[in-house]
């Protein structure tokens, strides 16, 4: 029996964007502004992050079959996987729509001051308001507003002229938005009920990833991480891969072939003992999984180091 959390039964009617549908190239990120007049979106889902901005006008956010409405100055994000679709009211909604894959800006968030507070907004707060433990909370206004409006125009400049550098250029305007969404969303959480719930899964999830770290040689597998992180398999599996970006087979692995990496540079070892000591019971198995993430065999990784 399945029991990853996106993988809901009740999920696999609802359509899965790609983000090559947006045919706008090979891209990693892609951004609009629309008008919601007459019609209302489609329930979703996507495989990449996106972000929403209310730029005027008002309506109703479902998120996992629970409306909550949406104003002017509003933002939400929404992770891979999510149900959601948008509604406007009598008048029309207009929207900033900007989407990206998680690995645009994953690998880069230990350079990033206040990571923690982005991966709460990012990933833990549309979670917990899928399962009804919070609101959505984040209203923009005075100076914020105008900022946050300003990068977005900006993002969507880039990328209608598409000058040299514009993927760099729209990858650091990004991590100026959501430093300043994190900023307000601490502001947000100040003195609430809801500040140790974030806290609480958060730390939760770090601490699981540095189980693996310390633990990799040994037969580890995911009910027993997840145990360690005092989370549901099912949630551990969504925000393990939300924040790693990786399966947690697949984390597991890239920390063993790194540590299996630094042994065939540092040491004579042979092969099928560094094999064992990085936690692969069969040589086979580590040597096709080896050039899977590296792409060259061990014995070749070896032997062009020298």
């Amino acid at each position: 029996m399945k029991t990853d959390y996106l993988d809901k039964e009740e999920y696999r009617a609802i359509p899965l964007l790609k983000m090559q549908d947006n045919k706008h190239g090979d891209l990693p990120f892609f951004i609009r502004k629309y008008v919601l007049n007459g019609v209302s979106t489609q329930m979703h889902r996507h495989e990449y992050m996106q972000i929403n901005y209310i730029v005027r006008g008002s309506g109703m956010h479902i998120i996992n079959r629970k409306g909550f409405p949406i104003i002017k100055g509003d933002v939400f994000v929404i992770p891979p996987y999510i149900p959601h679709s948008i509604s406007y009211d009598e008048s029309s909604l207009e929207v900033f729509e900007f989407e990206f894959i998680p690995e645009f800006i994953n690998q880069s968030f230990d350079c990033i001051e206040n990571a923690v507070t982005i991966l709460d907004f990012a990933y833990i707060e549309p979670f917990l308001v899928c399962e009804n433990m919070v609101s959505p909370r984040l209203n923009l206004a005075g100076d914020d507003q105008r900022e946050v409006e300003s990068i977005l125009y900006e993002v969507l400049c880039e990328d209608i002229h598409r000058r040299s550098g514009f993927i760099l250029m729209v990858k650091s305007l990004l991590f100026r938005l959501l430093v300043i969404l994190g900023r307000r969303f601490t502001k947000s959480l100040d003195g609430s009920d809801a500040h140790i719930l974030f806290s609480r899964h958060r730390d939760a999830i770090l601490k699981s990833i540095d189980y693996i770290n310390q633990n990799y040689s040994m037969p580890l597998n995911i009910e027993e991480v997840s145990r360690v992180s005092m989370l549901s398999q099912s949630y551990f599996s969504y925000l393990f891969k939300s924040i790693t970006s990786r399966t947690f087979v697949e984390y597991l692995n890239s920390v063993k072939i790194s540590k299996a990496m630094e042994l065939l540079k540092s040491t004579d070892k042979k092969i099928i003992d560094i094999s064992c000591e990085v936690g692969f019971n069969n040589v086979n198995h580590f040597n096709r999984i080896f050039k899977q993430q590296v792409g060259k065999t061990p014995l070749k990784y070896r032997k062009e180091i020298y």
